[in-house]
């Protein structure tokens, strides 16, 4: 579990101390700088930002690379599929596929543009308790007229938690699965086909299985949706808005 995606990093730095409210706002506003920016300009204008929110947060930067590293593979295959599949300028001819600069160019675009969303969202969640970032959606969300729509603040801040809990043990199952099917002679590296059918149809059924299980146990404990009361309790601060306000300006200044 130590190199897990989106793992809860303990500590009592600056950041860690934020409002929950504060960080998923900031996480919105750099968001959508990282999807405006069209320039390694302005991404590198994102790294430096990250790097500065890391040193604030005290999280070590091996911890961040951990966390998206099982991530590297899918930013690969985006980065080759726009070399070979876009229209362009040539650079060479392979397999019938012209691998052009263009491609190039707006494939490293788009690969950096992932993987800073992966780190901002590993920063997050390592600096906030899944339950923090639970009532800080519901919180944000509240206001909003969802009673329209059949929903509730709640529902939505229970299914985000519910996410956040699978992650973890979708990975354990994964590994124990995988170290049985290799106790019992999978070869990954011979027969890649014959593994991924082997290791996802066993997978399916344990996160349907799963699902059903915390349905049941969820309708066991007299569960509605509705109002529901939380161990914690936010309250925004003015520390809280000026980071909030700094944050801010310092993504307009740079992105």
């Amino acid at each position: 579990m130590n190199t897990l995606l989106f793992r809860y990093v303990p500590g009592n730095s600056f950041l860690h101390r934020l409002d929950p409210r504060v960080k998923i706002t900031g996480m919105m506003i750099v968001s959508i700088s990282i999807f405006m920016s069209s320039s390694l300009r302005q991404l590198a204008s994102v790294a430096l930002i990250f790097f500065l929110l890391l040193l604030v947060s005290s999280i070590s930067p091996k911890i961040i690379f951990d966390a998206v590293r099982p991530m590297l593979l899918f930013l690969a295959v985006i980065l080759i599929l726009q070399f070979f599949l876009m229209d362009g300028e040539p650079v060479f001819y392979i397999m019938g596929h012209d691998a052009t600069y263009e491609g190039l160019r707006h494939g490293v675009l788009l690969t950096l543009r992932f993987l800073f969303l992966l780190m901002f969202a590993s920063l997050l969640t390592a600096t906030t308790t899944p339950s923090l970032v639970t009532v800080g959606m519901e919180r944000m969300l509240r206001p909003l007229p969802l009673r329209k729509l059949g929903i509730s603040s709640f529902d939505l801040a229970t299914m985000v938690f519910l996410s956040l809990h699978f992650v973890p043990f979708l990975y354990g199952s994964f590994s124990h699965l995988r170290d049985a099917q290799i106790s019992r002679g999978l070869d990954m590296r011979r027969n890649p086909f014959g593994a991924v059918y082997s290791l996802s149809v066993p997978m399916v059924r344990i996160a349907i299985t799963s699902a059903e299980e915390v349905a049941v146990a969820m309708e066991s404990r007299c569960y509605q949706g509705g109002h529901r009361s939380s161990l914690h309790a936010p309250v925004l601060q003015k520390k809280d808005l000026a980071a909030l306000l700094a944050f801010s300006i310092l993504v307009l200044a740079l992105v």
